[in-house]
């Protein structure tokens, strides 16, 4: 199982971040970060297929034909992105930082939703009368 290989390597930094913190507090931030870009470059192939499969799955349902699923990917993308960011401003006991990081990572979020919110508006206006 792959699941087994990602957790394996995430538990060997999580364990590297800490005997290198004792040593060299400065350089257990980079260890995480070359954790989380093994991490990343590892599930890519995972990524792949999702975005493969949900192309065609969605092509019957007009309403997403618009780019909704597209922006959706994008917000998914941002979420985690802002998630994994503020934990390692946490990480580096900064956490005024990592609220700021959040807060602004909300905020990119909802610049890209007003679109399909003033959609979702319009069709609810269309509903009423």
């Amino acid at each position: 199982m792959e699941i087994i290989k990602f957790a394996l390597i995430g538990i060997l930094c999580a364990v590297l971040v800490v005997v290198v913190r004792q040593q060299r507090p400065e350089l257990a931030i980079i260890v995480q970060l070359a954790g989380i870009v093994v991490l990343v470059i590892l599930s890519i192939e995972y990524m792949k297929n999702i975005f493969t499969e949900t192309d065609g799955l969605f092509s019957d349902a007009e309403f997403l034909n618009d780019g909704y699923l597209e922006l959706l990917v994008k917000i998914l993308g941002i979420a985690a992105v802002t998630k994994i960011g503020s934990d390692i401003c946490k990480d580096s006991a900064n956490s005024a930082l990592a609220t700021v990081v959040e807060l602004v990572g909300k905020a990119v979020i909802l610049a890209m939703c007003l679109s399909l919110i003033k959609t979702l508006a319009e069709i609810s206006k269309g509903l009423l009368e």
